[in-house]
């Protein structure tokens, strides 16, 4: 269903994305392929071959060249900016139109349609002492802006912070491999079974779910999200032998879902994997606030839990031994 939402919100990008791009083009919103007349105030020779003209254009002859609503009336009368391009055999070429400071939205939103927020390319020609500045053409700005800076940045980040995450992953799983053979887990789910018994009265106190419960909340508590959901699948699994009403999530099921969504963090490794890949200089001074706020959270929840148990009751499981 979330692939469905995701897909949809795409699409509904890209389409309003396209809308308002064909609106530009049907509106001629930049002018494209129509040359725009600049008075010439003084030419310098910066190097061989590269000049600097310092132009000016009344306001009001801006805001006839364009839709007069896109020129705000608080741009000064006469409007001054430089145009650089090069001169060969008295042919001019490469031209670059230097954004004034004054901002004006139209010619900010054709340069960053171009890739450049600071100028915009075009083509050139000097005559009568005047400098006929024609814009390269602008089309599909915003669809290419949601596909370049939207889905493809997005899914680049994506993959950098999933190969980002490999080692520290693997470090991690490694450890807690480890402390599965060496006996931790299972001592901290014998530790826990006082109080998994009072969470769980339904469940057999030995039963399969209670184990894959106790690993699926060991692994959460050492931050280890990827290695928990299996752990937390398979204790859904055995939870659900217990049902009598298959299809009807029961009290143990939802106090579970309770716990396993708010669960205690001690190490909050896949979090710390994530900061020292995106270059956090002290990755791990979140260990403490985290568990602060899992064991507020956890406390809340399993009261709002008990809370809803008690007045709206579910039909018991079925103790099967």
């Amino acid at each position: 269903m979330l692939n469905w939402i995701w897909l949809g919100l795409i699409v509904v990008a890209l389409t309003v994305a396209g809308g308002r791009d064909i609106s530009e083009l049907s509106s001629d919103r930049f002018r494209n392929n129509t040359a725009i007349a600049f008075r010439s105030d003084t030419t310098l020779e910066t190097s061989p071959g590269h000049y600097t003209a310092r132009v000016s254009m009344p306001r009001i002859a801006l805001a006839q060249f364009y839709d007069p609503t896109e020129i705000s009336s608080k741009l000064p009368d006469t409007i001054h900016l430089a145009i650089e391009y090069l001169l060969n055999n008295n042919t001019a070429s490469g031209a670059s139109l230097l954004l004034p400071q004054d901002k004006i939205p139209l010619w900010q939103d054709m340069a960053s349609g171009q890739g450049d927020e600071k100028k915009i390319i075009g083509q050139m020609a000097i005559r009568e002492g005047n400098l006929l500045f024609t814009p390269e053409p602008v089309k599909f700005r915003i669809l290419a802006k949601v596909v370049n800076e939207g889905l493809l940045k997005t899914a680049e980040t994506a993959v950098n912070i999933a190969l980002g995450l490999i080692g520290v992953m693997a470090l991690w799983l490694g450890i807690m491999k480890i402390a599965e053979a060496a006996g931790l887990v299972t001592l901290l789910a014998k530790m826990a079974k006082p109080i998994m018994v009072w969470l769980f009265p339904d469940v057999p106190p030995e039963h399969p779910a209670m184990g894959a419960m106790l690993s699926n909340m060991a692994a959460n508590m050492l931050g280890l999200s990827n290695a928990a959901t299996p752990l937390g699948l398979k204790a859904m699994e055995e939870l659900n032998k217990l049902n009598p009403n298959t299809g009807v999530a029961t009290n143990a099921m939802c106090m579970f879902l309770t716990i396993n969504t708010s669960a205690i963090t001690i190490i909050p490794a896949t979090v710390i994997a994530i900061r020292v890949s995106l270059g956090s200089h002290s990755p791990s001074d979140i260990i403490i606030p985290t568990f602060l706020a899992t064991v507020g959270a956890l406390t809340c929840a399993v009261i709002f839990n008990r809370f809803i148990q008690r007045f709206f009751p579910i039909q018991p499981i079925k103790n099967n031994g």
